[in-house]
């Protein structure tokens, strides 16, 4: 079974009772990040040419990729196509 999976299909999963404790996905990387006042990120945008891949639980926070550890800078990509983001994630995975 591909545990590797879009952010919509990771939330899908979650609201069905899946396990949420280790899951790399691949999504489209995001633009234009803003920081709030109690400094939570969010994106106006994304590219829609380039994937990254997100893994909260090996220390990705969101937010902008320069701004993350490199071990997580060089997960998140960026990959040319979602194919190679998943594949990347897909590694990822099986090394955790």
């Amino acid at each position: 079974m591909n545990n590797i999976k879009t952010e919509t299909e990771r939330r899908s999963r979650h609201a069905e009772g899946g396990d949420p404790h280790h899951y790399p996905y691949a999504r489209h990387v995001r633009t234009g990040w803003k920081q709030d006042a109690d400094g939570a990120w969010s994106h106006e945008g994304e590219d829609a040419h380039l994937w990254e891949v997100f893994c909260a639980e090996c220390g990705d926070t969101d937010g902008p990729a320069q701004l993350q550890s490199p071990e997580v800078q060089a997960l998140r990509g960026p990959y040319q196509g979602e194919h190679r983001a998943k594949h990347a994630a897909t590694r990822h995975f099986k090394l955790t």
